[in-house]
């Protein structure tokens, strides 16, 4: 049986999904996607291996009058002349033996009359038939009856698009050889978008050194006498002037441009395969990359002054939306240093909070780049602070002169005054001792909107000044106050640090049950919250591991204590006292563990603070009493040289446990337990169970 098919059968095998349609039991197959996803090649592929079961369609512009169609689909199907009838064609057609009718480029069919035939003609086919569609956007056939039945197969985009093994075998028909990592690249660039894939190699074969984009002339002559051919001016300016955007809405593109009805020219565009629906909700849409790149060029080519406006008014769109990243992410390219300043203000502890500090480091970055903040204190303020919890105290320190090298007058947008927001900084950077720095954390509580979530920070720090100073119960009282305010702000990282401030009180106290349950809710917090890359969550994990030693549960010590090291390069003379303590806390974990030499690494690390940050009350003495025990352990014994079953026993021995209850709890014989305890007494220096219980308590820490 003849069969039609365009020119340019396919750029790759698609066994697979040839596979998949001939094992299918749906009765309908619609294959939808733009143009250049290789539609044709797999029904075409499909036909071949249906071999003479294929009966194949091509849809023409005289397809949309209903009689030219029924003519043609009789023909292909060998129903001879005469077939004037949807009824007609379908007496006309034998049920055996089976058959798959194969209709190729559906979006062509636009009139009603065509469309109904169609749709009948699917409907009413033997029950050995089967259908299979290709189309650029989904067809106006009864898609939604035939899923909801069961009797449809969907194959799309992620379907259609290539992967690896496929996108070298076109590349290689092009001579071209890409490493796997350049290969996943060029996927990432074109999304496996097979045309494109195949017009990056044919470039690529031009100039191995280029960058494939939607600009390169192969890809901008096939976009746009493939996609954006026979487009009106509206669709046109609107795609281009909307090349800002992420993603396109008829709301959002209304704003940019300042017209009305754009959501219906958006469902146009995707009627027509030139954008994609994001999500099911079907008001939302996206270009391809590589679209977006053409269009993009083309804006900046013929309306470049237009751009900034552009963005200004997305980011005013989005703000209004409550959507910061874009908002702010518009603004910075709008140039709008001002409304740029104003959002970050508004957005930046909010996303901090909520896991976004990657978001909250770029957009303090891109302030470094705009040498224009001055102006600003309250926005450099929050970039020292930012640029302390990420580690990168030289950066904080060039922020917190630019704050404070201006006059601290006026009030924020939220009723902060510039005072008190200053006065946050020089609380939290504890440059003038404890004293200054419950003074300052004073002003900046007073100064601060009631519902600024920088006063539950405030109270913490006046906390940590008393802690300090040894007044444990005052300490207590304001970390209760500083817990409660962080959790009515949402600020879960704050919250779980305090608790593990409340948990070394209470370790001070000889409290240990207090101090695990604190500790358990601050680990809740972080791994329920995903802050384990915060700089706050090295407290939670040094105070995690110290509980873990201390209940001689030894796998789950080194788990929290390898993270809390890993957050050592957070730690820093940018935020001194919470930095020093986890140090503390993390280096007498390790000494419990028996890794003198991470003990000995973090203990310097504190060292340095405190040398750069005097005046932090009893925080010298803590550090150079650890370094201390530090120093001792290394010259009496060694115990990082203690295996790990001797580490393990350690703990145990500081309990009422005899050895037979110890072996028991080890899982081993009461011998195997006396021999690890004299080796371990040997190392440690000591020749009794009493001495080694008293060396463990320097090593615990406690």
């Amino acid at each position: 049986m003849v069969r039609r098919r365009r020119a340019g059968v396919g750029l790759v095998a698609r066994a697979e999904l040839v596979d998949a349609l001939m094992a299918s039991p749906a009765r309908v197959v619609a294959i939808v996607a733009g143009p250049g996803y290789g539609k044709s090649a797999v029904l075409g592929q499909w036909a071949d291996r249906l071999a003479s079961a294929a009966v194949w369609h091509t849809c023409t512009d005289a397809d949309n009058d209903p009689a030219a169609l029924l003519t043609a689909l009789g023909g292909a199907a060998g129903a001879g002349p005469g077939i004037v009838t949807v009824a007609g064609l379908v007496q006309a057609l034998p049920p055996d033996p089976a058959r798959t009718l194969l209709v190729e480029g559906v979006h062509v069919i636009t009139s009603a009359g065509s469309l109904n035939v169609l749709s009948d003609v699917i409907d009413r086919l033997p029950d050995t038939w089967r259908v299979g569609v290709s189309s650029r956007a989904k067809p106006r056939l009864p898609i939604a009856r035939l899923r909801a039945a069961g009797d449809l197969l969907e194959l799309g985009v992620p379907e259609l698009s290539l992967g690896p093994d496929e996108a070298a075998q076109v590349l290689a028909r092009s001579g071209v050889t890409l490493s796997p990592t350049a290969t996943a690249e060029l996927l990432d660039r074109t999304e496996g978008w097979p045309v494109a894939v195949s017009l990056a190699g044919m470039a690529l074969r031009a100039d191995g050194t280029r960058t494939f984009t939607g600009d390169d002339v192969f890809m901008r002559e096939y976009l746009r006498t493939e996609v954006l051919a026979g487009l009106g001016g509206r669709d046109t300016a609107l795609l281009v002037r909307c090349a800002i955007l992420d993603e396109l809405s008829g709301p959002l593109c209304d704003t940019v441009l300042r017209v009305r009805s754009s959501g219906a020219a958006l469902e146009h565009l995707a009627a027509h395969g030139v954008i994609q629906p994001v999500g099911r909700d079907g008001d939302r849409f996206r270009c391809h990359p590589l679209l977006r790149d053409l269009l993009g060029a083309e804006l900046h080519r013929k309306e470049p002054a237009l751009v900034p406006e552009l963005h200004r008014r997305a980011a005013r769109w989005y703000a209004d939306a409550d959507v910061p990243d874009q908002a702010i992410d518009h603004a910075h390219r709008a140039g709008d240093i001002a409304e740029f300043t104003r959002l970050v203000l508004d957005w930046s502890q909010q996303t901090w909070v909520s896991g976004g500090i990657d978001s909250v480091h770029k957009w303090m970055s891109w302030l470094e780049e705009a040498n224009t903040v001055s102006a600003f204190p309250a926005i450099a303020a929050h970039a020292a602070l930012i640029f302390a919890l990420v580690g990168e105290p030289a950066r904080a320190e060039r922020w917190s002169a630019i704050a404070k090298g201006v006059p601290a007058t006026g009030t924020l947008s939220d009723g902060s005054t510039i005072e008190a927001t200053l006065a946050y900084l020089d609380a939290i950077e504890a440059r003038q001792g404890t004293e200054q720095m419950r003074r300052d954390a004073r002003t900046a509580w007073e100064g601060l909107s009631p519902g600024s979530p920088l006063r539950a920070t405030m109270r913490h720090t006046e906390a940590l000044a008393d802690l300090l100073d040894g007044d444990l119960d005052r300490a207590d009282d304001l970390f209760v106050e500083a817990q409660e305010a962080a959790e009515a702000a949402g600020i879960g990282p704050l919250a779980a640090m305090v608790l593990c401030e409340r948990a070394s009180i209470a370790v001070e106290r000889g409290d240990w049950s207090a101090a695990e349950r604190s500790v358990a809710q601050a680990t809740s917090i972080v791994t329920d919250g995903a802050f384990g890359s915060y700089w706050s969550s090295a407290l939670v994990f040094a105070w995690a591991a110290r509980i873990a030693v201390h209940l001689g549960l030894r796998s789950e010590a080194v788990e929290h204590t390898r993270r809390a090291l890993a957050l050592r390069p957070l730690l820093t003379y940018g935020l001194p006292v919470v930095s020093t303590q986890a140090l503390l806390a993390t280096a007498q974990a390790s000494l419990g563990l028996g890794d003198l030499h991470a003990a000995a690494s973090t203990a310097r690390q504190a060292e340095e603070i405190v040398r750069r940050r005097p005046g932090l009350g009893d925080l010298p003495d803590k550090v150079a009493t650890l370094v201390a025990a530090v120093q001792e352990t290394a010259n009496q014994g060694r115990p990082d040289t203690l295996t790990p079953a001797e580490v393990r026993l350690l703990p145990l021995l500081a309990t009422h446990l005899t050895f037979p209850l110890i072996a028991e709890r080890l899982g081993v014989s009461r011998n195997t337990v006396k021999t690890q305890a004299i080796s371990t007494y040997r190392k440690l220096g000591v020749t009794s169970r009493n001495e080694a219980v008293a060396r463990w308590e320097v090593l615990d820490g406690s």
